[in-house]
């Protein structure tokens, strides 16, 4: 009886092994990535991909992928490697949930999406990402988004949760650290023109169109700075306001420490000293 009972298990097995098989191998890839590219297109965003195959247990997975803005030449995405998995309690839910992992400008990420549905993915319904080793000069998008090329690594996390309001603005958190890098100046500051950065630290909230600037603080062998403000945002984002407070650090031979405000946009900061 134990020998009927343990091949049974084994055909049961084998035809389990054997359906999974035969639905990667005759899996519509051409179909799934054309409805996919559809509903981003219709969100305002062109999908391009070299190649998609399923993933299990419930996902897709893509490999060298862009996407990028239907109305300018904007990239806000560039990966080797993209995998999605649908989440199946998603279909008792009021969205639908992603999970999401991968590989980008040098570095990984992982995390999960709430979205509208499959058919509308932009904007999301909330969403949270962790990142790790993410090379910051080959992620282009900073330099539209901060209107200048930032330098160093990256790792942190990013949480978004939109708002139920159809007038109101989402919510979300944002950790970054950062190690060895530069930031260039719009205008030279006590003789620099640019800041070099050993390591740097933002803890941010985002609320109602604005930054909260809980802590920024950038270490390097020039100056250290240690800030805290709030940050305006923009539609257009390096326009955004800055309204930060806090102390800096001159090293160096002429060693130095003053209050500063600094005020202006994140194109055209304006730096002031409080006496």
């Amino acid at each position: 009886m134990s020998i009927l009972k343990k091949k049974a298990l084994w055909f049961t097995l084998y035809g389990i092994f054997i359906t999974v098989a035969f639905l990667y191998l005759l899996f519509p890839s051409d179909i799934v990535r054309s409805r996919l590219e559809n509903a981003v297109n219709s969100s305002g965003f062109i999908l391009q991909m070299e190649t998609l195959r399923p993933s299990l247990p419930w996902g897709l997975k893509m490999k060298d992928i862009t996407i990028s803005s239907a109305s300018s030449v904007n990239i806000p995405f560039q990966g080797d490697l993209l995998d999605l998995q649908l989440n199946p309690l998603s279909f008792f839910q009021k969205h639908t949930y992603l999970g999401l992992s991968g590989r980008a400008y040098g570095g990984k990420f992982d995390g999960r999406v709430g979205l509208a549905s499959l058919s509308q993915m932009y904007p999301p319904k909330e969403g949270n990402l962790n990142f790790q080793n993410i090379d910051l000069a080959r992620y282009a998008f900073i330099k539209t988004l901060l209107g200048r090329e930032i330098t160093g690594g990256a790792k942190g996390n990013l949480s978004y949760i939109s708002a139920k309001e159809i007038s109101g603005k989402g919510s979300g958190t944002i950790a970054l650290f950062l190690t060895k890098g530069t930031y260039p100046l719009a205008e030279p500051f006590l003789g620099l023109k640019r800041i070099e950065f050993d390591r740097g630290e933002i803890k941010a909230q985002l609320k109602n169109g604005s930054l909260k600037m809980e802590k920024l603080e950038i270490s390097g062998p020039q100056i250290n700075c240690f800030l805290k403000g709030e940050i305006t945002l923009a539609d257009d984002f390096k326009l955004s306001q800055l309204n930060l407070t806090g102390v800096m650090e001159i090293l160096g031979t002429n060693k130095a420490k003053m209050n500063v405000t600094i005020g202006g946009t994140l194109t055209n900061p304006i730096f002031r000293y409080i006496k």
